[in-house]
């Protein structure tokens, strides 16, 4: 773009003969900001010009007086400091003379001035007319210069003389009447409207521009969100004529969108709305900046929403077959994907397995980039039991398990836990259940893909289909699940927990639970529970392994007399996680039933925890008024002395877990994971966040690390 039309060629030597047409009519103004404006446009003479101030304040002055009268001048003088601004070290002189803050005015007058001409030549109800007040003068003293000819008094009248006669462009456009108009007027007028739109986007463009490149400062940046710069550009966006204008304005939305109160006003005015049409446009740059906006306005949920309604998921969707866009697509597909109502919305048409052949077309030892966020995506509809299907099926499963073990990729080891997550798929991996035993015990590889290993194999030992005793003599299961459970091995607390609910599944047959039970499974699921005692998840899937274990008479007989595990149940019976709670009451359902001590004790343990408002009034009441009666002497609780001798604290607490400040839920507010017993499915974790009510456990380690904002 270049408003400079051709003319004499401007010399550095003879600026100050320039700045002298400054100070005359409109047509030497022009004259000489344009020939400033050649001077500025060659790198090499911005240092010096920077230096002359002279010529600084006349720019700064005649833009803020003149810029309403001619649309050149102005277009010269703010080019003239968007060649500034282009380097960082000219910056501050844009900001001394506030050239920032009279460019946005300009925008939003222009702006105004623009919907005006089209309500007048549209023929619809005039709308209100733009303040015309002159904005406030510059505040810049001003070299006083006498005129070349002629006294101060004959120069203010010729001055006088040149601005009436000099009218603005825009006055035949306001004052045509609607009523007097022929159709070659009307045609007269929508081409000056063109022509002068015209005009007036270069302005624009290069206002914004401007704007843009002093915008690194994050106080001017700030300055300018006061000022509803948001509310400029997404008003600029109208002109769909001109494609340069739109890149740039969405470039800059873009820049903005990064700070929550930029993207806040995005969202109060509609910017979804705004950008969807710029999807369908035939120019792959302004596709390009669009994406990457909408990528950046998808970390918020409303907005990720509104993209939904509109029903923009199919156009992402296409964009995932074009090179250009591919990377961009699937990271705003990825943001999406996180709700679970989108994802049945994948699987409406043929993308699953589009996406699952796609990554099994590029996932090799050095895969990475996109690759990685199509993998990511992957996970996150395997949460999906349709969508997971579809990605299992057609042999997709044995390709699948076969690039995981080859790569010993973890995350696409992950994708295939979820998938046997899902009861339709569980049968399928039956030809498989030696491999992933196989690789569960070899301990060749590293520690994440163990880990989805055994949350694999967790899911697919089921007594039903699986002859669990058989596999774990096969492979030598129990000496793996102890040698994790040993306090001293100093496991990690995510496989620890894995081994914890391995120790469950294994459970779930009789033989396997009276070989975890012999070698000494109950007392290292106290260590561990002891241990971990303020994670939830750790806790309720221990519960669940005493659960399992309860249910084999031997196995039972031997984890209430044997071990601690009956008092720290009781103790959990007022947990505040009403997952732990239901599953502490079903295993002191089984214990209670047993002919032992602890029926007893759990009946009166019961009954405290049922009746403790009640009870703490009696003996407040008691304490008042004596001794009490001294012949009832059954014991109304368990007793103090071994409770206080077995409570649940580490070596450095001695804290009751039964104190509500320091139960095993604590503070943490985790995802509450689902009981996984005989009637119940087992719950794996999820890629990505999920909805904290839908019992899932929420797993962010992955790929997403390397997806940031665009800045």
């Amino acid at each position: 773009m270049s408003p400079v039309e051709s003319g004499p060629v401007a010399v550095l030597h003879h600026v100050d003969d320039y700045v002298e047409l400054l100070y005359d009519d409109i047509p030497e103004k022009i004259k000489g900001s344009a020939l400033i404006l050649q001077l500025a446009r060659n790198p090499d003479n911005l240092l010096e010009l920077a230096r002359n101030e002279a010529l600084l304040s006349a720019l700064s002055r005649v833009l803020r007086e003149e810029w309403k009268r001619s649309i050149e001048l102005s277009t010269n003088i703010v080019y003239t400091f968007f060649c500034f601004s282009t380097y960082n070290e000219f910056h501050p002189v844009i900001i001394q003379y506030k050239i920032g803050s009279l460019c946005m005015d300009v925008i939003d007058y222009e702006l105004k001035r623009y919907d005006q001409w089209k309500e007048k030549v549209e023929g619809k109800k005039s709308i209100l007319t733009p303040d015309k007040s002159e904005l406030p003068k510059s505040r810049i003293p001003e070299p006083k210069r006498r005129p070349k000819s002629g006294t101060w008094a004959v120069a203010d009248v010729n001055l006088q003389k040149s601005r009436s006669l000099v009218s603005s462009y825009h006055e035949e456009l306001c004052s045509a009447s609607d009523e007097c108009l022929s159709k070659s007027d009307e045609e007269q007028l929508k081409r000056k409207l063109k022509t002068l739109s015209k005009r007036q986007e270069q302005l624009l463009r290069v206002a914004f521009y401007m704007l843009l490149n002093i915008a690194d400062n994050v106080k001017v940046e700030e300055k300018m969100h006061k000022k509803e710069i948001v509310g400029l550009l997404i008003g600029a966006m109208e002109r769909h004529s001109n494609i340069d204008l739109l890149i740039l304005i969405v470039s800059f939305l873009q820049k903005l969108s990064i700070f929550v109160e930029n993207k806040n006003s995005m969202a109060s005015r509609a910017i979804i709305e705004k950008l969807a049409p710029l999807l369908d446009s035939s120019n792959a740059d302004l596709v390009n900046v669009t994406l990457k906006l909408l990528f950046n306005l998808t970390f918020d949920t409303k907005l990720r929403n509104k993209m939904i309604k509109l029903g923009l998921l199919p156009k992402f969707i296409q964009f995932t077959s074009d090179e250009k866009h591919i990377n961009l697509a699937m990271k705003i597909l990825y943001h999406l994907s996180m709700d679970d109502r989108v994802k049945l919305m994948f699987t409406q048409s043929d993308c699953v397995k589009l996406l699952t052949d796609m990554l099994l077309l590029n996932v090799n030892a050095e895969s990475g980039g996109s690759t990685d966020v199509l993998l990511a995506l992957c996970v996150n509809l395997a949460w999906c039991e349709r969508a997971a299907h579809q990605m299992a099926a057609e042999g997709r499963l044995r390709e699948l398990l076969a690039r995981a073990f080859r790569y010993c990729n973890s995350v696409l080891m992950k994708l295939v836990r979820n998938l046997s997550h899902h009861p339709q798929n569980k049968p399928l991996f039956l030809e498989f259940v030696g491999d992933i035993a196989g690789a569960v015990t070899s301990g060749e590889t590293s520690e994440e893909f163990h880990i989805e290993c055994m949350g694999t194999l967790s899911n697919i030992l089921n007594p039903e289909n699986i002859d669990i005793y058989a596999v774990v003599e096969r492979y030598n299961l129990i000496p793996c699940i102890m040698k994790i459970l040993d306090p001293e091995s100093g496991s990690s607390e995510e496989l620890l927990l894995e081994g914890v609910v391995m120790a469950g599944a294994v459970a779930a047959e009789s033989r396997a639970a009276g070989a975890l039970v012999r070698a000494g499974a109950g007392p290292a699921l106290v260590v561990a529970l002891r241990t971990h005692q303020a994670d939830d998840e750790h806790v309720l899937q221990t519960v669940f392994a005493f659960r399992q274990l309860l249910s084999h008479p031997k196995a039972a007989e031997h984890l209430v007399s044997q071990t601690e595990a009956p008092a720290y149940l009781i103790d959990l019976m007022q947990d505040k996680n009403a997952e732990i709670r239901k599953m502490c009451d079903s295993c002191l359902d089984i214990i209670s039933q047993m002919q032992n001590e602890w029926a007893a004790r759990i009946k009166v343990e019961r009954f405290r925890c049922h009746n403790g408002q009640w009870l703490s009034v009696v003996e407040t009441l008691g304490a008042e008024g004596g001794a009490g009666d001294a012949a009832d002497d059954l014991p109304p609780y368990l007793s103090a002395e071994y409770l206080t001798t077995h409570r649940l604290a580490t070596s450095d607490s001695q804290t009751s877990i039964n104190d509500d400040s320091d139960s095993l839920s604590g503070e943490v507010d985790l995802n509450r994971v689902e009981a996984r017993n005989s009637s119940e499915e087992h719950k794996g974790e999820l890629f990505t966040s999920t909805d904290g009510s839908s019992g899932k456990l929420s797993d962010i380690d992955g790929p997403t690390s390397d997806i940031v904002l665009f800045t």
